[in-house]
C-alpha cells in the first residue's frame, strides 16, 4: 500500500479515532504539508519529555496508541483481558489500519539523521514495549488482526492504559477528588531490605494471593520506627507491577472521602493497595471511624480489587491510657474494644522490632560492602556506636544515615 493511501486510511479508525486530534499524528499523516523542521523540534519535546529512545515517531506511536482510553482498552483492563466478539472485530479492524501507518512511518524514519536513532537524557522504557512490536511492526501470520486482538487484550490486563500504564503508585487528592500519578516513586525492592524475612514473605504471600483473585487479607505492619515498615510495602509496588498491581496514598485527612476512592478503584481493573502510611490516632481522634466503616461493616463496602496496608507504631493504632483499664465507665469494656476495633479489621498484623546490635554491625557491613564504601570493618563498627549514642535506635534508617554521612566524608 503507499504512503498516500495509508495515511488516508487512518480517517476509518473506529475505535482509535482519538489518535485522529493528535498534533504529531497528523503531522505525520501529512508530511509534504508540515513544514518538517516544525515537526521535527515537536517531535524532540516528545522523546524528551516522554523518554522516548530509538526510531521517535514509531515510538511515538505506540506510546499513544497505548496509552488512549476507548472502549476496547477500558473494557479488557476492566475484565481481566477478556472483551466480545463484537469488540474484537473492530478492534482487529483498526489493527490493520494502525498497523499499516506504523509501518510506512517506520520506513520513513528509520534512517533520519536526528530522529531514527535518538537518544534522550533521561530514559523511560515503555512497559512490554516488545508486545507492541510484535502486533503492530512485526505481524507476520496475522493478516486479520485476531492475535494481535488477544496481544493486545492481555497487555492492558497487565499493563492498564493511560495513567495506570505510566505509574505505579498514585496519591488521592482529597481536595479535587481524582488520583494524581506519583512521578518519583521509590526503587526499593525486597533484597535491598536486610532482615525480617518471616515479614516480608508473609507480605508476599498475602499480595500474591490477592493478585490471584484469591482470599486475601488487609495487612498492619507495626513496631517500633524506622524497621522497614513502610519500605516494605514500597518494594511491593516495585516486584508485582507487571501483575497488576497499583498503590494509592490516602492521608488521614482524607479519609472522609474514602467512599469516593473506592468509587474510583472500581472504576478499574488493576488490583489496588491503599497505603495508610504512619497511622496512629489519639483518644480524641475519630477519623478512624470513617476507616474502619469502609474496613468491614459499612454500607460502602471495600472492592474486590482494592486491599488495605497500613503502618504503625502501635499495635492497636488508637492510643490506650491507663484511664481504659479502671471502672470509671459504666461500660468500660466498650471503650476498650472500640478502640481495638479499628485493629482488628487488619487480618494479618507483622510486627517489626528493633535490631539487636550484631544484627545491626551485619547490616552496616552489607550494606557498606554493596554500596562500595572504602572503609574497614572495625572502623565500620566503631562509628556505629558513636553514631548511636546521638541517634536513638537501631535500625535501617538510622543506618542509611550514618552510611550517607560516611560516603560524604570519603
Amino acid at each position: 500500500m503507499n504512503e498516500m493511501n495509508c495515511c488516508a486510511n487512518l480517517s476509518n479508525l473506529v475505535i482509535y479515532r482519538a489518535l485522529l486530534s493528535d498534533p504529531i499524528v497528523n503531522a505525520l499523516r501529512r508530511p509534504k504539508e508540515f513544514f518538517a523542521p516544525e515537526l521535527e523540534g515537536l517531535l524532540l519535546v516528545a522523546a524528551e519529555e516522554k523518554g522516548l529512545t530509538g526510531i521517535i515517531p514509531l515510538e511515538y506511536l505506540l506510546s499513544a496508541i497505548v496509552h488512549e482510553q476507548n472502549v476496547f482498552s477500558a473494557v479488557a483492563e476492566k475484565n481481566d483481558g477478556k472483551i466480545g466478539e463484537g469488540l474484537a472485530r473492530a478492534a482487529a479492524h483498526d489493527i490493520v489500519i494502525m498497523r499499516e501507518f506504523v509501518d510506512d512511518v517506520f520506513n520513513r524514519y528509520k534512517n533520519h539523521p536526528l530522529l531514527g536513532n535518538y537518544t534522550p537524557t533521561v530514559f523511560r522504557p515503555l512497559p512490554g514495549r516488545s508486545k507492541l512490536e510484535k502486533i503492530l511492526l512485526h505481524a507476520e501470520g496475522d493478516a486479520d488482526g485476531r492475535q494481535a486482538v488477544r496481544i493486545l487484550c492481555s497487555y492492558y490486563n497487565d499493563y492498564g492504559y493511560g495513567a495506570m500504564l505510566d505509574n505505579g503508585a498514585f496519591a488521592w487528592n482529597g481536595e479535587l477528588e481524582y488520583l494524581s500519578g506519583t512521578k518519583n516513586y521509590s526503587d526499593m525492592t525486597f533484597d535491598k531490605l536486610y532482615g525480617y524475612d518471616y515479614q516480608k514473605e508473609e507480605l508476599i504471600r498475602n499480595t500474591e494471593a490477592f493478585l490471584e483473585g484469591k482470599p486475601a487479607n488487609n495487612v498492619l505492619l507495626f513496631g517500633d520506627r524506622g524497621t522497614g515498615k513502610s519500605s516494605s510495602i514500597k518494594a511491593l509496588g516495585n516486584a508485582f507491577f507487571e501483575k497488576g498491581l497499583r498503590m494509592v496514598e490516602v492521608k488521614r485527612h482524607d479519609f472522609a472521602g474514602l467512599p469516593k476512592v473506592m468509587q474510583e478503584l472500581s472504576r478499574w481493573g488493576k488490583k489496588f493497595i491503599v497505603v495508610l502510611d504512619d497511622l496512629s490516632f489519639e483518644e480524641f481522634e475519630v477519623e478512624y471511624k470513617a476507616l474502619k466503616s469502609i474496613l468491614d461493616g459499612g454500607l460502602e463496602v471495600k472492592p474486590d480489587n482494592v486491599l488495605f496496608y497500613a503502618t504503625s507504631n502501635r499495635r492497636n493504632i488508637i492510643k490506650e491510657v491507663w484511664q481504659d483499664q479502671n471502672m470509671s465507665e459504666l461500660h468500660s469494656r466498650d471503650s476498650i474494644n472500640e478502640k481495638i476495633s479499628l485493629a482488628d479489621r487488619f487480618g494479618i498484623k507483622l510486627f517489626f522490632d528493633s535490631m539487636d546490635q550484631e544484627q545491626y554491625f551485619r547490616l552496616l557491613e552489607n550494606k557498606a560492602e554493596a554500596e562500595g564504601l572504602d572503609i574497614q570493618k572495625e572502623e565500620l563498627r566503631a562509628a556505629a556506636v558513636k553514631w548511636e549514642m546521638s541517634h536513638t535506635g537501631r535500625n535501617g534508617r538510622i543506618a542509611r544515615q550514618l552510611l550517607d554521612y560516611l560516603h560524604g566524608r570519603s
